[in-house]
């Protein structure tokens, strides 16, 4: 009779029952877990504490000397819902518990057909399930974002086949100075992901999984549509030029086409989403126009809702990574980049500029790429992105938005 091998083989510790499992993590998980957390505790923290400043202290200096801040779970989360809902959040709210304004357009008021609707789509199933509305918009956003931030780490370990220049890249995109929209319910998370799962699907070969998630990107906000010329030229260059290549591509205007076949009929107007753009001050000029705004008056650092100096700043390291990003056969990352910045200048501001090139993983892969042969530079960088990510975060949380108006 045989032995039975389990009676002779010593029984598996808990120590490497958990190595075992901790290996069937993806790779990338791992890596972006604890940098994750880090950073987003920290804005946590931010966002939950200075409201609780703001009444405690500054509201009553030097009139209540015995003033006592205690911090709580219960104050804390207090302070965090009064940041969380407000300004563009406001708006994807109403979406999602009301639905868009079915009228006549007009632009005497600001209203929700700026905003694209899968996040609130998205928002809403999450509250269907819950039964509440804002921690299912907090909890959906980060956990949309987390996987984002997996697939930053992916795509840059897929480009270069280097852990610590994917680490790299991802520690810039984690502390990018608007990074703390992603923490709310706004649609920056979700974007981001959309357009880092694009360019992942795009280089293992996907040709119709690639502009299928375009689509929904486009159905998240408008630029979603610029995946299509960059998912070209990365086919083109590819050799990939046959119409079977190619016309897979529209399916990144699906959610577009959608969105406006849907504002035709609530408000006449197909265009409502770009229309109603004036009500924020913004029209088309050329694309230089705000850049020698600037340039021509680079001591006006700060104007109502826009750090001139911090989206001059970004804005020149954007232009940098699109030549970087060409140089080293990341086509469609550097065509994607230069859109997204265009798309912006064409408005005439510099307004919000860090906050449109958040969701660009070019720019973080420049970047990691730069700070591998220049680490002085990445030292500085990530410094000056840390600090002006806690200034902005303070200064929303005051509700004072000037990172991303």
């Amino acid at each position: 009779m045989a032995a039975d091998p389990s009676a002779v083989l010593p029984a598996a510790s808990g120590g490497q029952i958990l190595r075992r499992i901790f290996d069937r993590i993806p790779l990338a998980v791992r890596r972006a877990f604890i940098p994750f957390v880090v950073t987003r505790l920290l804005i946590a923290l931010l966002f939950a504490t200075v409201p609780l400043m703001q009444q405690g202290l500054a509201d009553h200096w030097g009139a209540r000397d015995n003033m006592r801040i205690r911090v709580s779970p219960a104050a804390m989360a207090t302070g965090f819902e009064r940041v969380a809902i407000g300004n563009d959040s406001s708006f994807y709210y109403g979406i999602a518990s009301e639905g868009y304004e079915e009228r006549p357009f007009d632009t005497t008021t600001a209203t929700r057909w700026a905003f694209f609707p899968l996040h609130p789509l998205l928002w809403r199933a999450a509250a269907y399930v819950t039964g509440e509305w804002l921690w299912s918009g907090i909890l959906v956003a980060n956990v949309i974002a987390f996987a984002a931030f997996c697939l930053m780490w992916s795509l840059a370990y897929t480009l270069t086949s280097d852990i610590s220049l994917a680490d790299s890249a991802l520690v810039f995109a984690l502390c990018w100075p608007t990074t703390y929209f992603m923490m709310l319910p706004h649609s920056e998370a979700l974007f981001f992901l959309l357009v880092t799962a694009a360019f992942l699907a795009d280089q293992a070969r996907r040709p119709w999984l690639s502009p299928l998630i375009g689509g929904f990107a486009s159905a998240a906000r408008v630029n979603g549509v610029f995946l299509a010329p960059a998912l070209l030229v990365d086919r083109w260059y590819r050799g990939e030029r046959t119409l079977r290549d190619i016309l897979p591509l529209g399916l990144t205007a699906v959610g577009l086409a959608a969105f406006m076949a849907y504002l035709w009929h609530a408000t006449g107007n197909p265009l409502a989403f770009k229309d109603i753009q004036v009500i924020w001050g913004r029209s088309f000029h050329m694309p230089w126009t705000a850049l020698t705004d600037y340039v021509s008056r680079p001591l006006q650092l700060v104007a109502p809702w826009n750090p001139k100096v911090l989206n001059f700043a970004v804005t020149v390291l954007a232009g940098i990574s699109i030549v970087t990003c060409w140089k080293r056969g990341w086509r469609g990352l550097a065509v994607f980049t230069g859109l997204t910045l265009l798309a912006p200048l064409c408005t005439g501001t510099l307004m919000s500029m860090g906050r449109y090139l958040s969701v660009s993983p070019g720019i973080f892969l420049a970047l990691a790429t730069w700070s591998a042969d220049r680490p002085r530079f990445a030292l500085l960088w990530q410094a000056i992105s840390v600090l002006a990510l806690t200034l902005l975060c303070t200064l929303f949380a005051l509700h004072i938005d000037i990172g991303g108006a």
